[in-house]
């Protein structure tokens, strides 16, 4: 689930702010647009506490997918919004999503609601600076590619014209799936991981992975 995140929900992140230095182009509208899009700290963003029944679901999920890839077979399993909250919050390697983000699916759709800090960041003026956004998209993998409509975006309170959003889906897939196989090439323990995924979709309010043997 570490990389799920990895390349969807910090590349979406990424891939925005970077749309935002392109459309604005110089200096000044450089600056303008980002005091726009981005805040001086972090918003509340808060997870729905899992119910022990819920938690249990979860994780038993869980085990059945890692089992599943061990064992090199094909199973199907779901998850919730609220239970993918608790598998990412539990990711040692991911402990910078804790309090940070917030998953929900509905209508075949993901609500990511998100506040992480810039400063890693290479480009200047993004030093003690936040994005705190929210992102709907809907979204397939097969064959090793994600496939993603983004329907709405908003950071710091401004929207993005959807126009502006439905132009920017097929470069925005593309740069996205570049940089998944660029993290699945330096990490070989998520790309075994991906080997045995068939596929992920969304429907309802459920995300549905698929496995099959490699």
């Amino acid at each position: 689930m570490g990389c799920f995140a990895k390349g969807c929900l910090t590349v979406l992140v990424v891939g925005f702010l970077f749309l935002a230095v392109i459309v604005g182009g110089g200096w000044y509208f450089y600056k303008k647009t980002f005091n726009n899009l981005t805040s001086t700290g972090p918003a509340d963003i808060r997870a729905q506490t899992l119910t022990p029944a819920q938690t249990k679901s979860a994780d038993d999920s869980a085990t059945r997918l890692d089992e599943a890839i061990t064992r090199n077979q094909e199973t199907t399993v779901e998850f919730t919004g609220p239970e993918l909250n608790h598998l990412l919050a539990r990711e040692t390697d991911l402990s910078w999503l804790r309090g940070r983000s917030r998953i929900e699916i509905a209508d075949s759709t993901m609500t990511v609601a998100l506040s992480a800090p810039l400063s890693a960041l290479p480009w200047p003026g993004l030093k003690d600076r936040w994005f705190n956004g929210t992102l709907r998209f809907s979204m397939t993998y097969a064959s090793g590619t994600f496939l993603l409509e983004i329907i709405s975006a908003e950071a710091n309170g401004n929207e993005f014209p959807s126009s502006f959003l439905s132009a920017f889906n097929s470069s925005f897939n593309e740069s996205m799936n570049e940089e998944f196989q660029k993290e699945l090439r330096k990490n070989n323990r998520e790309n075994q991981f991906w080997n045995h995924v068939k596929s992920i979709s969304l429907n309802g309010d459920k995300l549905i992975i698929t496995t099959k043997p490699e």
